[in-house]
């Protein structure tokens, strides 16, 4: 498995909207801006108008955006030239509001009674009170895998010495270990293998800092 630092911003055209929890969508379309001043986001410290920018936030909030499969689709027009463009982000996202970090389960998009529905109240009191949306690249993301990435490819390491130790038999995906006592030793460095990739697929790349003061 190839193992790569995604720092790397795709500048596409998106015009389907879809939202979801499930391997969740969020896809918007900001439209020529009139008179009225429109709200905007700062993405990468410049800012762009973002007609949409309530649902963009409410359909983030309400995801599971600590999923590696979130999909994020925003089409923007450059403040000033009115350039318009498209911003697309795979993978999770980190989420703060005055600068407190949200926990991936938190009171916007934990489920309530038999309808099994987000509580809109309290995300709702947010939306209004919103005057600043900030995206930026997560460095402690980024950094955190790097050092996964070294440790995973140590790990791989220590299982090749292994396996060339014990001359296992390999078939298909089935490794044959005569060796029991090799054998656990072997199936604990596999668990510490997956514990770490699945660390390094959750790591956010990207940081979305919402301001209401």
């Amino acid at each position: 498995m190839n193992y790569f630092l995604a720092t790397a911003l795709l500048l596409i055209i998106a015009t389907t909207p879809l939202i979801s929890q499930e391997g969740t969508k969020i896809d918007l379309n900001n439209v020529n801006v009139g008179s009225k001043r429109l709200p905007t986001i700062f993405l990468f410290g410049e800012e762009f108008t973002a007609r949409e920018r309530n649902k963009l936030l409410r359909g983030l909030l309400k995801s599971q955006f600590y999923r590696q499969d979130l999909k994020i689709t925003i089409n923007l027009q450059e403040f000033i030239s009115k350039r318009a463009f498209s911003f697309r982000h795979i993978g999770p996202v980190e989420i703060s509001v005055d600068g407190r970090k949200l926990k991936n389960r938190n009171s916007y998009n934990t489920v309530i009674g038999y309808q099994h529905q987000p509580k809109d109240s309290e995300l709702n009191r947010l939306l209004i009170k919103v005057k600043n949306v900030r995206i930026d690249s997560s460095l402690n993301g980024m950094l955190k895998r790097r050092s996964l990435a070294r440790e995973i490819k140590s790990t791989d390491e220590k299982i090749k010495i292994l396996l060339e130790e014990i001359e296992a038999e390999i078939e298909g995906d089935t490794i044959i270990v005569s060796n029991k006592k090799k054998e656990k030793e072997l199936n604990k460095i596999y668990r510490i293998k997956n514990r770490q990739e699945k660390e390094f697929n959750e790591s956010s790349l990207i940081e979305i800092k919402i301001i209401t003061n």
